[in-house]
């Protein structure tokens, strides 16, 4: 009875690990994917080093959504990028689901250790 309700809660522990790896995944795209459209729909100078550093990771994280939408030009040097935009919305639902699994995994946890006190 003993291991497998270690292993129990080591697997709920280990699950929600990768939950808020994941979680924390979503939240550094979506800061990195909101700072670059800010930056490319004022028409940022992309020769300053904080904004290549910007625009490096927001293509890392923009890559799943490039080119599902076109890109528009507004003025000679901003640009509205609707793949941005989606690719926010979409890491932001990721976020909020994890963080939905996450919640849930720890009430389970908590409902599980409680139970084994009941036993106890």
């Amino acid at each position: 009875m003993e291991k497998a309700t270690d292993s129990k809660v080591f697997f709920i522990k280990f699950a929600k690990l990768i939950a808020y790896l994941a979680y924390l995944y979503f939240l550094v795209a979506t800061v990195f994917l909101v700072i670059g459209f800010f930056l490319l729909l004022f028409g940022a100078n992309q020769n300053v080093g904080f904004v290549k550093f910007v625009y490096h990771f927001a293509a890392v994280f923009l890559q799943p959504f490039r080119g599902i939408f076109p890109t528009h030009q507004l003025t000679d040097r901003s640009y509205f990028s609707a793949s941005a935009l989606f690719a926010i919305i979409m890491y932001g639902i990721g976020a909020v689901l994890i963080n939905s699994l996450v919640t849930w995994l720890s009430y389970r946890q908590a409902k599980y250790q409680e139970a084994l006190n009941k036993i106890s």
